[in-house]
């Protein structure tokens, strides 16, 4: 077993001692060791929008789920750095779990991504019945009849008007801008 650790060139006894993470200074508490920034889903969910909305990193995120990086994975990145900021509680983290999902989806539709990975098991074959969906919506798009997409109708449900307008109206990024 030894081998393997010398074969990846790492040092199984090179880790923190049992308890060293208690004797931090307590004059400067880590981020997530006071209260936390947010405490409200909706305000919450407003900061996750802004934040993956500004910027290079939007351009990015565009990119990441057009090339098929899972959005549960994406989610869950955004929302522990969030934790690790402070920005919110664990509790409260694992409340957004589903709004920042939905968000992503939202935006990633609103940039005409229309294939992508909710979570990384997710099965790429598609049944009669969704094929016969996906012709439906195309016709209906292509005749001006388009609908809100669900995930759309989802984050509906959850965001204040405010939020909503600025996904509808977001921009649609541009690679290597």
């Amino acid at each position: 077993m030894f081998q393997e650790y010398e074969k990846a060139g790492t040092d199984p006894f090179d880790a923190p001692i049992p308890g060293e993470s208690l004797t931090a200074d307590p004059s400067t508490p880590r981020a997530w060791e006071q209260p936390p920034q947010f405490t409200d889903v909706n305000e919450a969910a407003k900061e996750v929008f802004l934040s993956v909305t500004e910027g290079e990193s939007y351009v990015d995120l565009m990119d990441g789920i057009r090339n098929k990086v899972p959005i549960d994975m994406i989610a869950q990145t955004i929302l522990f750095r969030g934790y690790m900021l402070g920005k919110w509680s664990t509790d409260l983290m694992l409340l957004l779990a589903e709004p920042t999902i939905y968000i992503l989806i939202a935006l990633a539709e609103h940039n005409g991504i229309t294939d992508y990975l909710v979570y990384a098991e997710e099965e790429e074959e598609e049944d009669e019945d969704d094929l016969i969906a996906v012709m439906e919506e195309d016709v209906n798009r292509m005749s001006g009849k388009a609908r809100p997409s669900m995930a759309m109708a989802k984050v509906e449900g959850m965001l204040p008007d405010s939020l909503l307008s600025q996904i509808k109206t977001a921009p649609k990024p541009v690679a290597g801008e």
